[in-house]
């Protein structure tokens, strides 16, 4: 794979985006819809988290509140992370092998489009259950004593939730591996080969 790698400059990351977008034979979809595809899946796990710990805390009002942040965040945000550590990458030619670009789609798809959403979701659905006192949640502070009250109550309200995360986790896995993979491919047909084989005529 390492031939592959073009021996002159590459043209600008966005101008190469836009042709591959832009194909009419529809092949350069990872680098469209395939990245809208990871942005949607990203806020529908973010509502999905978020259905799940307002039935956890048991937390019935400001619905939208609590759900319009957890679907436009995430979906939001995985953007820019995607584009910057995994297409760009790619496209430029930095990630070489396919395997490697397979690890970090998915380790960026669990990290944004899982764990992100999850994290976010905590403090928020807990302001409610706080203020409308839905459950009995332990203040919050820095002492050990409380610390070990914190962890306790949210590992036995979580508990039901371990199965649910380790499917979610590798759906994740899944879904970013196989974006991943495509960009890789495409970029390996369209953008890197062609510039390899005319370097070698030129040679």
């Amino acid at each position: 794979m390492d031939s592959l790698k073009p021996d002159k400059e590459l043209p600008s990351f966005e101008r190469i985006i836009l042709k591959l977008q832009k194909r009419k034979d529809g092949k350069g979809w990872p680098f469209n819809t395939g990245i809208l595809g990871i942005s949607i899946n990203a806020g529908l796990v973010g509502l999905v988290s978020n259905s799940y710990f307002r039935r956890m805390l048991k937390v019935r009002k400001l619905l939208l509140f609590t759900s319009l942040p957890m679907v436009v965040i995430p979906a939001i945000s995985i953007l820019p992370m995607w584009t910057m550590y995994v297409a760009k990458p790619i496209v430029e030619g930095d990630l070489s092998c396919d395997i490697c670009a397979q690890m970090r789609g998915a380790a960026l798809n669990v990290t944004f489009g899982l764990l992100y959403p999850c994290f976010v979701s905590i403090p928020l659905v807990a302001s409610i259950a706080l203020r409308y006192k839905t459950v009995d949640i332990p203040k919050v502070g820095f002492s050990k004593e409380v610390f070990l009250k914190q962890m306790k109550f949210w590992s036995e309200k979580s508990r039901f939730f371990k199965s649910q995360f380790i499917s979610l986790a590798f759906f994740q896995c899944v879904v970013g591996m196989y974006i991943a993979h495509k960009q890789y491919v495409v970029a390996q047909e369209f953008v890197h080969k062609p510039i390899y084989l005319v370097n070698n005529k030129e040679r």
